[in-house]
């Protein structure tokens, strides 16, 4: 009996301290730690601005999402509707432009310059005439789309260059031809950057049709949005912005979990190879680079035109290629200002706006990249913050702004912190895949070596991760510049976003249109300076490692 009681004891306080280690490891998992941060920083927010009331205690938020569990039903399934149709719509245009930008080299850099140009036209100007133009919800899901295919287009020709080139040069010898190199080699190598593509549109679609619903839609949450902020229901438009981050967060964990079980191999490090991915870039003779810049600037321009033509559009409203040309060259004559003083308020508009937009890209590319390198370190980590992300990412600016601005002013610093989170989630995202792109071999050497996790990154992951940093960088400033305005439109009053607010207020459309367009002339410049440095780069480390 004794002994019974001794083993009875001893099994009772084993049991006890392998639930407390449970309770501990539980309790100590960087998820956890992750929402006791969060709650801390809300509380503590909720606090010192509870005098505005601006921002509400948790339960207060939990109690007004149950007091509209029916009306946040009711227009999210019409906005989960159009983002699932804008995110299809959006990946099949995305696919097909990939696939020919890769198979025929100089039809990349016109993809690439009309995806820039369509890019950042701001929503304001094109938005009103998708919407009036197209039929029902097609319009909106236009503008979906819009927001989902240029992250997913960068993100995919990036994959499809991942490919090793002794692999495809096994293809050519064989015999086979560009389009067996595509099937047989280059979609598995894309497969993992394809995924990381559709975890960056996911959170876009759902943002994209919010964003399209501000345009005289009658249900969504996009309208219920407008309508708490105009009727100053704090509560319900925190509300409306917690729910949009949670869906988006459930559709970005969807999205992994079936890229993890149909990409097995997009987790871990890349198999031993001798070229970083994207190295494979050619080089473009001047002439070519010259025809493809006007095929682009005839595309364009014909497509512009012969969109106006073909939807009857109202003059009043949308302005063509030769009305934006004699605004720049000869003024506005319904309102009589002379070119001149359009581009001196422009050129001012244009050096605040770069000047936003700058600092913002470089402290969302740099804490992005940092943030990238320290998850990649760490592993447990990474599954706790990376929900968290895809919530800021999918919170409409709108509904940030007000706190953002109280918070960190009008100037610079409110700025910064908006273009910061508009550029953070897809530079994190695309740096992540490239740091995974590292051949096993050359991290196997150096743990083989005595060193960790930490060396692996500093040592090699970053090396091989330089060309998804400038791919990275290609969407982010384009989306730094859609950021700056947007933060010049709800914030500051000044820049380029408060001259289209401005002129679309005045109704000086031609103003409008003129602006916007040169806003998307000058990121396709910083977009095709890029993509020099992008080539100049894959082909050096190519040619070093």
């Amino acid at each position: 009996e004794r002994v019974m009681t001794a083993t009875n004891r001893a099994t009772n306080r084993a049991t006890n301290r392998t639930q407390t280690r449970a309770l501990t490891r539980a309790l100590t998992h960087p998820g956890v730690l992750t929402a006791v941060g969060v709650l801390v920083v809300w509380l503590a927010a909720a606090a010192a601005l509870r005098s505005s009331d601006l921002v509400p205690y948790p339960w207060e938020l939990i109690r007004q999402i149950i007091d509209d569990r029916l009306l946040l039903t009711d227009h999210g399934g019409s906005t989960m509707a159009t983002a699932l149709k804008g995110l299809v719509l959006g990946i099949l245009v995305v696919i097909p432009l990939a696939v020919i930008g890769l198979l025929w080299r100089p039809a990349e850099a016109v993809v690439m310059r009309i995806a820039v140009i369509i890019h950042v036209i701001p929503t304001v100007a094109v938005a009103p005439i998708l919407v009036v133009s197209l039929e029902g919800d097609y319009g909106r899901i236009v503008i979906t789309a819009l927001q989902v295919y240029f992250p997913a287009l960068v993100g995919v020709i990036y994959g499809l260059r991942q490919a090793d080139r002794r692999v495809l040069d096994v293809i050519h010898v064989a015999g086979g031809n560009s389009w067996q190199g595509l099937v047989r080699v280059r979609l598995a190598a894309a497969a993992p950057s394809i995924v990381s593509a559709l975890q960056i549109a996911v959170p876009a679609a759902i943002l994209g049709a919010l964003i399209s619903e501000f345009f005289g839609a009658s249900k969504g949450l996009g309208v219920l949005l407008v309508n708490a902020q105009q009727g100053f229901l704090i509560d319900r438009t925190w509300a409306i912005a917690v729910v949009v981050g949670l869906v988006a967060t459930f559709g970005y964990g969807a999205v992994s979990l079936v890229g993890k079980w149909l990409v097995p191999w997009g987790s871990d490090e890349a198999s031993v190879g001798d070229a970083v991915a994207g190295a494979d870039a050619g080089r473009r003779s001047l002439l070519a680079s010259t025809v493809s810049v006007l095929v682009t600037a005839v595309i364009l321009v014909g497509g512009w035109q012969s969109v106006l033509t073909g939807f009857d559009a109202e003059p009043f409203f949308t302005k063509g290629p030769v009305d934006v040309w004699r605004m720049m060259t000869e003024g506005n004559p319904g309102t009589g200002s002379t070119a001149g003083r359009f581009w001196s308020t422009f050129g001012d508009a244009l050096g605040q706006t770069l000047l936003d937009a700058g600092v913002g890209f470089v402290v969302g590319s740099v804490i992005a990249v940092a943030a990238a390198v320290a998850l990649d370190s760490l592993p447990r980590v990474r599954a706790g913050v990376m929900p968290w992300a895809v919530v800021l990412r999918s919170v409409p600016m709108a509904a940030l702004t007000p706190l953002l601005v109280l918070l960190f002013g009008r100037g610079l610093g409110g700025v910064t912190v908006i273009v910061t989170l508009v550029t953070f989630f897809p530079t994190l995202v695309t740096v992540m895949q490239g740091l995974r792109a590292a051949p096993s071999g050359a991290v196997d050497v150096i743990r083989a070596s005595g060193g960790g996790a930490r060396q692996a990154v500093t040592r090699v992951k970053i090396i091989y991760a330089v060309p998804a940093m400038v791919a990275a960088a290609r969407v982010a400033v384009p989306g730094a510049l859609a950021g700056a305005t947007l933060a010049e439109w709800l914030a500051t009053g000044e820049g380029l976003g408060y001259m289209l607010t401005l002129s679309s207020t005045n109704a000086d459309y031609l103003q409008l249109w003129t602006a916007g367009i040169l806003l998307a002339l000058v990121a396709l410049v910083l977009h095709g300076v890029l993509g020099v440095i992008d080539r100049f780069v894959t082909r050096r480390l190519g040619a070093e490692l």
